[in-house]
């Protein structure tokens, strides 16, 4: 119970003082464990000055995982050098730019022809990472696209290349984009790679064949695609809700939590504060702005397996967040034009986030669940949802659906249209 204290207190953390005295009361029970922490009354920064101005910016693309900069990193070693030390402790982080669908085509767009038409907002976020010395990450892209590939076999390379050419060559001018040597942009404006196109036309090779012609890489994305279609089925349980009935807000979210448990199988804490907000703001909120009552559902599940994308998102950011990286800590970001990814990271804004290595990525919203549905007159009985036997009925729901979760996903999507189809 004491990691759930832990987390309630993180959750409230306004200052490092919080922080470190909520930290060493747990001693060794986390041991194996790290933690970033945004905290508002807090003006040091272990982030570098060019990382705060530039990815948390307004005026371009990046997609911070965090949405405050003011970010605290805590260990047990960390404490440690805090109470044994004079001096500033430093903190290895790392930081990665990931990019989406959209943006790998820009980026070779703009390899393959420098003077391109790319509007502003684009062509300034291109700008940005041509003077400063990123690292990047390519994974993302791969998993995003991974929603329109058969997952069911490894794939021969040459199959791959002849069936998805447009992937492969998007990789190939990463690649050469990565290599830009950053210094003489800066200095002269000049474009120079570093590597030649055969060398990045190798390393794509490598990377697409690691993940997409191994037993490893497709069970790797086979993950992902299994948790994107979760929230797919979730995503059509919670329109089926809002669509179905009158019914206030309270007992829609009842009716979801009882769709997780009875459907999904997983409880998806965030998504469903964002659930009870769109249940609360009558189908508002902008993400769904396509989906309504009446209208047109020829589309409809391909609309909402776009917006699923979105909600995982973040967890494929969580997921790098506790593997990825070189140094002790990872901050992902990630370059995307896409308006609805950024309202559901903005809609998420996680305050804190524990990584451990029994525990795994453990994120801490900003605002209390409990707290949260108390004060919207949500009386959701956590005690009896997190109970032996329905944390067991989940996971056996869990198990089920990696065997059924597409012919689920079509009788409830089924559903939905016959309802959003019914006459006011």
């Amino acid at each position: 119970m004491q990691i759930e204290n832990l987390l309630y207190d993180l959750s409230k953390a306004k200052n490092p003082t919080h922080i470190l005295v909520s930290w060493s009361r747990m001693g060794t029970k986390v041991s194996t464990a790290k933690a970033i922490i945004a905290i508002d009354d807090y003006e040091k920064s272990f982030l570098p000055s060019n990382i705060v101005k530039t990815l948390y910016s307004d005026n371009n693309d990046f997609v911070p995982y965090f949405q405050s900069s003011k970010l605290y990193f805590i260990d047990n070693e960390i404490l440690n050098n805090m109470l044994s030390s004079q001096n500033n402790v430093e903190i290895p982080i790392d930081y990665s730019i990931m990019f989406d669908t959209n943006y790998a085509s820009y980026i070779h767009q703009f390899v393959n022809n420098p003077s391109s038409n790319l509007n502003n907002e684009v062509f300034t976020s291109i700008a940005l990472l041509l003077r400063e010395n990123y690292q990047y990450d390519f994974n993302f892209y791969l998993i995003e696209n991974s929603k329109s590939m058969d997952l069911n076999s490894i794939y021969d390379f040459s199959d791959f290349i002849q069936n998805h050419n447009e992937i492969y060559q998007n990789i190939i001018s990463l690649e050469l984009f990565k290599s830009i040597d950053n210094t003489l942009f800066k200095n002269t404006g000049k474009l120079n790679y570093t590597i030649t196109k055969s060398e990045a036309t190798q390393k794509a090779t490598d990377l697409i064949t690691t993940l997409f012609c191994t037993k490893q890489g497709i069970e790797y994305l086979q993950n992902f695609t299994f948790m994107q279609k979760q929230m797919t089925l979730f995503l059509i349980g919670m329109l089926n809700i809002q669509f179905s009935s009158n019914k206030s807000p309270q007992k829609k979210i009842y009716d979801l939590f009882d769709f997780m448990n009875e459907k999904v199988g997983v409880y998806f804490e965030r998504e469903s504060i964002v659930a009870h907000r769109y249940f609360k703001e009558k189908g508002k909120l902008r993400i769904f702005r396509k989906i309504q009552k009446n209208g047109d559902t020829t589309k409809i599940l391909e609309t909402i397996n776009n917006i699923a994308w979105d909600f995982v998102t973040p967890r494929v950011m969580e997921f790098f967040m506790r593997f990825g990286g070189e140094g002790k800590f990872f901050l992902p970001f990630i370059l995307s034009h896409d308006a609805g990814l950024k309202e559901i990271l903005q809609l998420f804004n996680v305050k804190a986030c524990l990584i451990d290595e029994h525990l795994g990525f453990i994120p801490v919203p900003s605002i209390n669940t409990q707290d949260y549905y108390e004060s919207e007159n949500c009386t959701i009985d956590f005690e009896s949802y997190f109970s032996k036997e329905n944390k067991s009925k989940r996971a056996t729901t869990l198990n089920k659906n990696r065997e059924v979760i597409d012919q689920l996903i079509n009788e409830e999507c089924n559903k939905l249209i016959e309802t959003i189809s019914k006459p006011k």
